[in-house]
């Protein structure tokens, strides 16, 4: 991993783009570490299960409502948890979700999202235990 700025690059992957941004978390918080620390525990608490449940959804291949809802749901959490290319993938998802179409394109989306939530997930962590020992947080 690289840091730069308020952004964190992967440095094994050929993306130039950060793999997390945090820029909009930091001005969203005006440097707040413990509201920074809480936004980032309610994105962990919550973001896993839910990419969980559209896999689950999009294996089904059955529920288009549902899918599309649960696609739509993560894609705002991620607009404002930066990760690298999640919420382009999860606005398709929910466009094809909504047209009920494109089965084998969403399961690929969905093999993307997961490994690049498996490669932010780690620093995630981090970055909100900093945050928490940073405020002071037991």
């Amino acid at each position: 991993m690289q840091v730069k700025g308020n952004c964190i690059f992967a440095t094994q992957s050929l993306h130039m783009e950060p793999l997390i941004d945090f820029s909009y978390l930091n001005e969203l918080s005006d440097g707040d570490s413990k509201y920074l620390y809480e936004l980032l525990d309610i994105f962990l608490g919550t973001t896993p299960d839910g990419l969980v449940k559209l896999e689950e959804l999009i294996a089904e291949g059955k529920d288009w409502d549902a899918t599309y809802k649960q696609a739509h749901f993560l894609k705002s959490s991620v607009g404002i948890v930066k990760i690298r290319d999640m919420h382009a993938h999860l606005l398709r998802i929910e466009e094809l979700g909504r047209k009920q179409e494109g089965k084998e394109e969403i399961k690929e989306l969905m093999a993307k999202i997961k490994a690049t939530f498996a490669e932010a997930h780690p620093v995630l962590i981090a970055e909100r235990d900093k945050h928490k020992k940073l405020a002071g947080i037991e």
